[in-house]
């Protein structure tokens, strides 16, 4: 080993015993070199009681994370090993993500009234795992995903959804909409909205949510499912005055090639629901942080017909399966939040949901 080499390891050791916030980080699966120099990670050392904001980051899926295993939802949020086990998921499971995407990406192409060529290209730009890879038990690959893009190119040809338009912000179809809500104490919610549409003649909207199902779609999956609720931030800064939406869920059956239509319409007050249970999941996440404890709940540890990435490690200590926060982390949070379209104060959708309420 050359001295080099010692005197970086013997300064790291230092570091680490001194408490310092800043460490040179080597022979880790997190090191990096850029021309041949060794990256200097700064570490962020939080004050005692503050919550890491990446806990403090929320989002449907997050949510429902939070509720089926807290301390899975603890994990994944810190882990140093999500990329790995990202890259090592089964076949299955990365064909399985790759499908939804695309056929999400494939019917808000359609609806952009893209060429069929672009929108092919679209797809296959979408697709991030093998191109031959395949899951046969859901019958999804990439060709059956292009077969239900296909499938509702040919629905709208046929006058599905007719006498609705694209909504448009600024000077672009209102699709893949990005927002985010900003709570108390620093917490957030963001997401993503499929399509915003607008009937021709009445002026109703109507948020269009594409989804993917290996089985026979049902409506009860569905009909309370907080994500739709979620797109009234923007529709509340696109339209102030409108007081009820619907979202209609367009689920496609890949194993029987159908598409089944699910319309629901969303209330004030499920809306003024939904903004009190965002509160109560921050304030749950602070109960669980002062404790040092986020409860492990057995009954998730097979899910999607797996076990858990954290089977058998979860009962460890923390410090020893998660990634330091670093100020590199801190940073891509700052310039992600800027890139949200729509940003809204939960205290402004308060008031909004206050003036609807009184008209």
């Amino acid at each position: 080993m050359s001295s080099r080499i010692k005197e970086l390891l013997a300064r790291k050791a230092a570091e680490k015993a001194s408490a310092t916030t800043t460490a040179t980080l080597l022979d880790t699966p997190n090191s990096t070199f850029l021309d041949g120099e060794l990256e200097t990670i700064t570490i962020v050392n939080l004050p005692t009681g503050q919550i890491d904001p990446r806990l403090k980051l929320l989002s449907h899926s997050s949510r429902g994370l939070l509720h089926k295993c807290p301390r899975k939802y603890q994990l994944y949020r810190l882990n140093s090993q999500i990329q790995e086990m990202e890259a090592s998921l089964e076949s299955n499971q990365a064909v399985t993500f790759a499908y939804g995407k695309v056929v999400g990406v494939g019917m808000q192409s359609v609806l952009e009234e893209k060429t069929e060529d672009q929108i092919y290209l679209d797809c296959f730009l979408e697709w991030d795992t093998d191109l031959l890879a395949n899951n046969p038990k859901q019958n999804k690959s990439f060709w059956l995903a292009m077969q239900a893009t296909k499938k509702f190119l040919a629905l709208r040809q046929g006058g599905f959804l007719e006498d609705y338009e694209l909504v448009e912000y600024a000077g672009r179809p209102a699709v893949e909409l990005s927002f985010q809500v900003l709570l108390p104490d620093s917490y957030k919610y963001r997401g993503f909205v499929d399509a915003v549409l607008r009937h021709r003649v009445t002026g109703e909207i109507l948020v269009l949510e594409a989804k993917t199902s290996s089985g026979n779609a049902n409506s009860t999956m569905y009909k309370n499912s907080g994500q739709a609720l979620g797109y009234s931030v923007v529709l509340d800064i696109l339209f102030p005055e409108l007081s009820s939406y619907t979202v209609l869920y367009l689920v496609y059956e890949s194993r029987n090639y159908e598409f089944v239509e699910f319309p629901f319409k969303k209330s004030l007050l499920q809306r003024a629901l939904w903004l009190q249970e965002l509160i109560i999941d921050t304030q749950v996440i602070t109960l669980y942080d002062s404790y040092d404890t986020y409860p492990q709940h057995g009954e998730a540890c097979y899910d999607f017909f797996r076990d858990c990435e954290y089977l058998s490690l979860c009962t460890l200590t923390t410090a020893n399966l998660v990634k330091p926060l670093t100020q590199q982390m801190l940073d891509k949070m700052a310039v992600a939040d800027s890139e949200y379209q729509f940003s809204v104060t939960f205290e402004e959708l308060v008031e909004m949901q206050i003036k609807k309420g009184d008209i």
